[in-house]
């Protein structure tokens, strides 16, 4: 009931947010004293929600299944299940062919030595089964989740997938076909392009400056005996981990992991990086360089800022998910309010800063005209700077961001399905539950001076890596204001 009340707030807070900016039915003040009331009933459900929070950390149980180690939440609520797979290792190490690992993944379901992808899809349907995977530079995870009661002959599919998948030519040329077609299809989804090459270029010189994807030469080179052998090497070699919600008699599936699935007992390999990277030389803000990547006939410039920030230079993520709520978390942020509301030069803007488990990245993302864009750039680096600067920040800012930031926390709690997806990824960045559950915290102690250092930490207003996406029109504008690098679009399909 509890959850539904704190749904049906913000319901009505985003309804009421929605009339007073479309149809003026209430003055920003009396929307701004409104907002104050219903963020104080979030965070009184909040409170609530941290006692649930407890509780689900109460429930979580450890042990071994042979050698892969397991995670499991009771869950008796509902008669399904979820089960997650985690492997210790991603997509950093895939050779000259980049995308190999996503792809091995993206294919599992694509065919076996006994059934056809129509088969397999048709089984999993039959079962109301949702599988998913996710691939990342450092780790990776397989997915899936139904009703309690087919949870084995579904692990047993899943197993037989994982032991025998031979991705099937004419499914991998279908893949690799649709594939092509989206990469080359980035070159009209300006927005899409423009963050493609910023992550390139903003992780230059760093284990994670390939895209998990492959780029289009990558896709031409995939065959299917690399995802064969690829798959071969998580089965073996990668150390595996088990995620598990759902009702008691779930367990019974530990027979078929451990013996059906054709993960080795000993595997144990865990991907661990420690790299070293040139320090970001700094720039004059007043001519900073800018990263232009042209393309033809683009109508308005995309623009995107950030870094590839250390492990060692984490300021932790208490100080980073606030940071982000108060620089670029919605149409309240500093961002928005400096870019669009004061000064008419975009729709949109938003920030956001967060460290994995060996780096973290930061980026900020807006558009405006091609007329616009010099004023965009100098603005943005102008808000870095003054936000640099603990006076320049209001406490009644601070304020709302508390607020707003703890009361979205008590959402992660909705359900233990959920409460596990967020463990997967504490687990994986090495974070103490405890500290997790101590986030609100944390979040009180929160002051001018740590958002002001987050912000240099995260967004420095004289080393930023800035991007700019469009036509070559641009450049005699931004010449006037920044050192120019140029780019074609091509260079990121």
């Amino acid at each position: 009931m509890l959850i539904k009340f704190v749904m049906f707030v913000v319901a009505i807070f985003l309804v009421t947010i929605m009339f007073s900016y479309q149809f003026g039915i209430v003055t920003r003040m009396k929307g701004l004293v409104a907002m104050n009331k219903i963020l104080k009933s979030i965070i009184i459900a909040s409170t609530f929600m941290s006692v649930n929070a407890n509780e689900l950390v109460d429930k979580i149980e450890k042990f071994k299944w042979e050698n892969i180690d397991v995670t499991y939440i009771q869950d008796d609520k509902f008669p399904t299940y979820n089960v997650t797979i985690f492997f210790a290792d991603g997509a950093i190490k895939d050779g000259r062919t980049k995308g190999v690992t996503k792809m091995m993944f993206d294919l599992l379901e694509s065919g076996t030595n006994r059934f056809s992808l129509n088969e397999i899809a048709d089984n999993l349907e039959f079962y109301g089964v949702s599988t998913s995977s996710n691939v990342t530079h450092e780790f990776s995870s397989y997915s899936y989740n139904g009703l309690a009661k087919d949870i084995i002959p579904t692990t047993k599919k899943i197993c037989h997938i994982f032991r025998d998948a031979v991705y099937p030519d004419q499914e991998l040329s279908k893949a690799k076909k649709s594939l092509t077609a989206q990469r080359q299809n980035l070159v009209s989804d300006h927005g899409e392009l423009a963050s493609t090459a910023f992550r390139t270029i903003s992780l230059k010189g760093t284990p994670y400056v390939s895209d998990v994807r492959g780029r289009l030469a990558d896709i031409k080179r995939i065959k299917r005996s690399y995802l064969q052998s690829r798959l071969k090497y998580f089965r073996d070699d990668v150390k595996k981990k088990v995620y598990i919600t759902g009702p008691r008699s779930i367990l019974k599936i530990k027979n078929i992991v451990t013996n059906e699935c054709g993960f080795d007992s000993k595997a144990s390999f865990v991907r661990n990086l420690d790299t070293e990277v040139k320090e970001i030389k700094k720039f004059n803000p007043e001519k900073p360089l800018i990263h232009f990547v042209e393309v033809p006939k683009a109508n308005q410039a995309q623009v995107r800022a950030g870094i590839y920030m250390a492990k060692k230079e984490d300021p932790g993520f208490e100080n980073l998910e606030f940071m982000s709520q108060y620089l670029g978390g919605g149409f309240t942020s500093i961002l928005v309010k400096e870019l669009r509301t004061k000064r008419g030069l975009t729709y949109s803007a938003w920030a956001t800063a967060g460290m994995q488990k060996d780096y973290g990245r930061s980026i900020l993302s807006t558009f405006t005209k091609e007329e616009t864009v010099n004023q965009m750039v100098q603005e943005v680096i102008k808000i870095l700077k003054d936000n640099s600067q603990a006076e320049n920040i209001s406490m009644e800012e601070i304020e709302k961001v508390r607020k707003a930031v703890k009361g979205g926390f008590a959402f992660q709690f909705q359900k233990p399905s959920s409460f596990m997806r967020q463990l997967v990824s504490l687990d994986n960045s090495q974070v103490d539950i405890k500290r997790f559950l101590e986030y609100t915290n944390s979040v009180d102690k929160i002051t001018q001076e740590d958002v002001a250092k987050t912000i240099y930490s995260a967004f420095p207003y004289d080393k930023v890596q800035i991007v700019v996406l469009g036509d070559k029109k641009m450049m005699n504008a931004l010449k006037k204001i920044a050192k120019i690098k140029v780019y074609s679009y091509k260079n990121f399909l």
